[in-house]
């Protein structure tokens, strides 16, 4: 089966969104800058009440110290998206967008210089339109739209990780 589709901006962005959002370094990286200046504030109200001064003055700090991992959160994650939009924008005559001829075979998939063999398939991953097609040993995956996966492709996708 020979079919064409067109993988946009958009579409490798939330691929690469979702590698970003999986990525343990990057989660331990967001984890220890939203704990740091938490374990600062105890550090310093243990210090005030240690040498007896007021803590009446910590409380608008305290306060701050609740949403802090809220408001970094969504500051982090939209700084991010910002960031990981130009650097798209700015390396897109690299990456796989545009129009895609792929041959879906009994025995594999074929796409310009992309080839590999069902059995050759490490994990295949679910978003909303496109199916994250990880084979061999290649850190990149291949996007596949849903509507063009068979059987052999959809018995391998990974439940713990749709995205």
């Amino acid at each position: 089966m020979n079919e064409v589709f067109t993988i946009t901006e958009d579409d490798y962005f939330a691929y690469q969104w979702h590698l970003f959002k999986h990525n343990p370094t990057a989660r331990r990286s967001m984890t220890i800058q939203m704990l740091t200046p938490i374990a600062v504030f105890v550090a310093i109200a243990i210090f005030y009440m240690a040498t007896k001064k007021p803590v009446k003055g910590l409380y608008p700090l305290g306060v701050a110290m609740i949403f802090w991992p809220f408001l970094y959160r969504t500051f982090f994650y939209r700084s991010m998206k910002k960031k990981l939009r130009k650097l798209i924008r700015k390396m897109e005559k690299d990456l796989p967008i545009g129009e895609h001829r792929v041959a879906i075979t009994d025995s594999g998939i074929a796409d310009g210089d992309v080839a590999f063999a069902y059995d050759d398939i490490r994990s295949v991953i679910a978003n909303e339109n496109f199916l994250y097609i990880f084979y061999k040993d290649v850190g990149q995956a291949y996007l596949l739209p849903k509507n063009l996966a068979n059987e052999k492709i959809m018995s391998r996708i990974d439940d713990t990780k749709k995205g």
